[in-house]
C-alpha cells in the first residue's frame, strides 16, 4: 500500500478500486418534474418524491393542502415494480426488523430534521388508513427499487472519457446506456387511493409512473471526492447526487471494463 499527500489531506489506495452505477430515472408525465424534484401537485395534495439511495428507495412525502384532513387507504394502494404489484399493507403484526419480501426498507429518507429513527422489538400492527390533517405532511418509504447486489450493464455500452471529480488534470471513463420508457429494464408505479372522508365513500386514485431512463458505471472517486477546506473541515462534491437518482455498489469482477477483458464472461 502507498500513501499519497495530497490537499492538506491523506488518500489511502487501496490495490481494488471501488465502483459505482448510478442509475437516472424520468417520469411517466413531464408534469410531474420540479427542478430536481419529482412533484405532483393538484389543489387538494402535494406529493414530493425522493430516491436517492443504496439501491434506491421509493420515499415521498403528502402534503395536504387543505382546511381539512385527508385520508390514504394503504390496502387499496400499492407500489407496482415492473407490473408486479407489491402490497404498501400486510394484515399481519410486525417487528421493526422484520424484512417483507426483497423489497422492503427500514425507515424514512424525507422527514423532519432532528427526527431520530430507533430500533425496537415491540411487534406492532401497520395502519390500514392513515389520517392526515390539515396543512400537514405525512412521509413514507418502503420499497427498494433495485433490490440487487449489483446490475449489470451491457458490454456495448457507450464509453465517455471526462476528467474527473476533483481531479481536473485525471482522466476518468464512464460507461453507460440509455433507455426509453418503452426498453427500460425499470418501470414502476406508485398508486395511491385517497379520500376526503373516513368511510371513503368519496376515494380517488392518483398514479404516478417513472422508469429508469439512464445507467452509469464510474470509479467511486469520480462518483464521490472528498476533500478539506481551508478551515480543515471536510468537504465533499457528489456531482451525481440528485432525490431522482440512486446508486450501487460494483464488485470489481462484474465491471464493464473488466468483463470486456473475457469474451466469454
Amino acid at each position: 500500500m502507498r500513501v499519497f499527500y495530497s490537499l492538506g489531506f491523506l488518500i489511502i489506495l487501496t490495490g481494488c478500486s471501488k465502483y459505482i452505477q448510478v442509475f437516472e430515472t424520468q417520469p411517466a408525465e413531464p408534469s410531474l418534474k420540479l427542478g430536481e424534484l419529482y412533484v405532483y401537485e393538484t389543489d387538494t395534495l402535494r406529493i414530493t418524491y425522493s430516491f436517492w439511495a443504496l439501491k434506491g428507495v421509493v420515499s415521498f412525502e403528502v402534503h395536504n393542502k387543505l382546511d381539512k384532513p385527508i385520508y390514504i387507504n394503504w390496502k387499496r394502494s400499492a407500489f407496482i415494480e415492473n407490473s408486479n404489484k407489491l402490497n404498501y399493507w400486510v394484515d399481519e403484526e410486525t417487528i421493526s426488523s422484520t424484512y417483507y419480501g426483497g423489497y422492503l426498507y427500514q425507515g424514512p429518507l424525507l422527514r423532519p430534521s432532528g427526527v431520530t429513527l430507533r430500533e425496537s422489538s415491540v411487534k406492532t400492527k401497520p395502519e390500514r388508513t392513515t389520517f392526515i390533517p390539515p396543512k400537514s405532511n405525512y412521509y413514507r418509504s418502503q420499497f427498494y427499487l433495485m433490490p440487487l447486489e449489483n446490475y449489470r450493464l451491457d458490454k456495448n455500452s457507450e464509453v465517455l472519457e471526462t476528467t474527473r471529480t476533483g481531479k481536473p488534470k485525471r482522466l476518468t471513463k464512464v460507461y453507460f446506456e440509455n433507455f426509453t420508457r418503452q426498453n427500460s429494464p425499470l418501470v414502476f408505479r406508485n398508486f395511491l387511493t385517497f379520500s376526503l372522508s373516513e368511510d371513503f365513500k368519496d376515494e380517488f386514485n392518483i398514479d404516478n409512473e417513472f422508469y429508469l431512463s439512464k445507467t452509469l458505471e464510474m470509479d467511486y472517486r469520480h462518483f464521490k471526492f472528498e476533500y478539506l477546506d481551508e478551515s480543515g473541515h471536510r468537504q465533499y462534491l457528489k456531482p451525481f447526487k440528485k432525490p431522482t437518482s440512486f446508486y450501487l455498489y460494483v464488485p470489481w469482477e462484474e465491471t464493464v471494463i473488466e468483463r470486456l477483458k473475457d469474451p466469454y464472461y
